[in-house]
């Protein structure tokens, strides 16, 4: 049965079946892993699912049920599942359906790359690690090489009009060596995503991972004390996916958010824009609506330092008297719609970190933070992360450190940066960021 099919049927049997508006959600993908290891293909997989959610407000209550079969009988489970669910359910909270709108047309599928051949990815795949191992005596071993690609479709439907889909596809590459020297060992890792084959270059990758291990050796530790900091552009975008939730009106309405009532104050220096853009080109999270249909749209969250929004969906939307700004998402078609980012950045400007070296003086470059998940405290904004690097030493970058803690509260992070630098780079969370320069930021070594 045609999905559409499958969500007009099942509609039709909900208001049958006494339910007031409703909706119901389909995702499926597949996707495919390969791993190299020693110039050969040592592993590979594929996988496939798909599935439909139905979710809506029966005799005041609100009922939930999903399936993984599309078909009638699938129709008329899901629908007295959720009528079921309903009877026993204690929140009598209405659920928030969107009427549908306009959408960007986006270009979010590439068909070349549906074309090319499992053994095309292979060796480009042992071509990166090649690449990486053949960099320089010091790399002892490729430890990860992989390769992943994967396709996707959404159709959502609801009683108000609504009846949106898309399908996307992406592939993904990453590396990460091994380095050692005189009995001192380090690791570096890079990686490549989008949806366009033809711009994975397999030697840049591997070297790049390389090169970040090369670079790293005969690091030492340093003197503790106050620092000023340049978080590399990953770091900075690492520090900043911990703390993005901070950002959604969810959060701040459960009292979760330092930010919460913090609209139109002012939260970051002048130098600090933040944007969400759900329709970024070739974006990791761009999308033309979000989990509940909305659409989504580039917006400014913090400009020149100022909050100008949170992050809504249509529950708390409608909870605190806003508008959806597209953010409600749901982790697969069995989850909940939660707020949550799209492609969420701080704005670069024009200057190169080379300069923004030169503005620092003296203090540290930061490339690699460790420990978000233990060492961070998304409601209070505290961080006390493992850290690695290079010094700045009279605005040059030097030579590496190790074995360092950097320490501080990421709400006056923002308020304490100076500058930032034209880099901004994405990881494959959607979070982005360029390089950026940061006063009094505590560091323990020695």
């Amino acid at each position: 049965m045609d999905i559409r099919e499958f969500q007009r049927l099942v509609l039709e049997k909900a208001k049958a079946a006494g339910f007031d508006d409703c909706e119901i959600y389909y995702q499926g993908g597949e996707s495919m892993q390969m791993l190299s290891s020693g110039g050969k293909i040592e592993h590979f997989e594929t996988s496939s699912s798909s599935g439909a959610a139905f979710r809506g407000m029966i005799k005041g209550k609100t009922g939930f049920a999903y399936t993984e079969r599309i078909d009638e009988k699938a129709a008329d489970f899901i629908v007295k599942a959720a009528a079921d669910n309903a009877s026993i359910a204690d929140d009598e909270e209405e659920c928030e359906f969107f009427g549908g709108g306009e959408y960007e047309k986006l270009s979010l599928y590439n068909d070349e790359l549906d074309k090319v051949t499992t053994e095309e990815k292979a060796q480009k795949l042992i071509a990166a690690e090649n690449a990486a191992v053949g960099y320089s005596e010091s790399i002892k071993s490729a430890d990860r090489c992989i390769y992943a690609d994967e396709k996707a479709r959404v159709s959502i439907m609801n009683t108000k009009g609504l009846d949106a889909q898309y399908s996307a596809n992406s592939m993904a590459a990453m590396v990460s060596v091994i380095a050692e020297k005189d009995g001192d060992i380090k690791t570096g890792g890079e990686f490549f995503a989008g949806n366009d084959f033809d711009k994975f270059d397999p030697e840049k990758l591997g070297q790049a991972a390389a090169a970040e291990a090369c670079g790293m050796l005969g690091a030492k530790s340093m003197k503790s004390g106050v620092y000023n900091v340049i978080f590399k552009n990953t770091a900075m975008a690492s520090i900043l996916g911990t703390f993005a939730g901070s950002f959604t009106a969810e959060q701040a309405y459960k009292g979760l958010s330092m930010l919460e009532g913090k609209e139109n104050e002012k939260i970051a220096s002048d130098c600090v824009t933040i944007r969400d853009d759900g329709l970024i080109e070739g974006g990791f999270a761009t999308v033309p609506f979000d989990g509940e249909g909305v659409p989504c749209r580039n917006k400014a969250v913090v400009e020149n330092g100022v909050l100008k929004t949170l992050l809504y969906d249509l529950k708390y939307a409608a909870k605190t008297g806003k508008q959806s700004t597209g953010n409600g998402f749901r982790a697969g078609f069995k989850s909940s719609i939660v707020c949550s980012c799209t492609n969420f950045y701080i704005c670069p400007s024009d200057m190169s970190l080379e300069k923004l070296a030169e503005t620092a003086g003296n203090g540290i470059y930061i490339t690699d933070v460790e420990g978000l998940h233990a060492g961070a405290n998304t409601v209070s904004g505290d961080f006390s992360l493992s850290a690695e690097g290079f010094l700045i030493e009279n605005g040059r970058i030097t030579s590496p450190v190790e074995q360092i803690t950097a320490a501080a509260n990421f709400f006056v992070l923002l308020k304490n940066i100076k500058a930032v630098a034209n880099d901004l780079r994405f990881g494959m969370s959607g979070v982005g960021s360029p390089a950026v320069l940061a006063e009094n930021i505590s560091i323990s070594g020695l």
